[in-house]
């Protein structure tokens, strides 16, 4: 597996968790869908209206271990890791699937299952 590649989908996981509008309005698929932690359902459109009006995290709020990510074909990845919350010290296992669309890679599917 490509170091580089497995950078390049951490370093995008990772914006992601600044929770920035205008990353997630390029990142995230128009067909994104997620299974969230908190037992909910997510699409694009439902991320972005939660993101009106709060401002962006300066900083990552979790600790991420155990980052792999597994080519499922030459356009599409697979990332596994797991989160702990450094508020809350919740822990996740976290599940994602990034596809390259037209020289972006772009997130398609997440999944959050909290852990104790």
């Amino acid at each position: 597996m490509s170091k580089v590649l497995e950078d390049i989908i951490l370093n995008l996981e990772k914006q992601l968790m600044h929770a920035q509008r205008e990353d997630f309005e390029r990142l995230l698929a128009d067909d994104y869908l997620e299974y969230g932690s908190s037992g909910k359902k997510y699409d694009k459109s439902m991320q972005l209206s939660f993101l009106i009006g709060k401002s962006p995290l300066d900083y990552i709020p979790f600790v991420i271990t155990d980052f792999n990510i597994r080519l499922l074909s030459s356009n599409i990845v697979h990332a596994t890791y797991c989160t702990e919350s450094i508020d809350a010290g919740n822990k996740s296992l976290r599940s994602s699937i990034w596809k390259l669309n037209e020289g972006q890679w772009q997130l398609v599917f997440h999944q959050g299952t909290p852990t104790h």
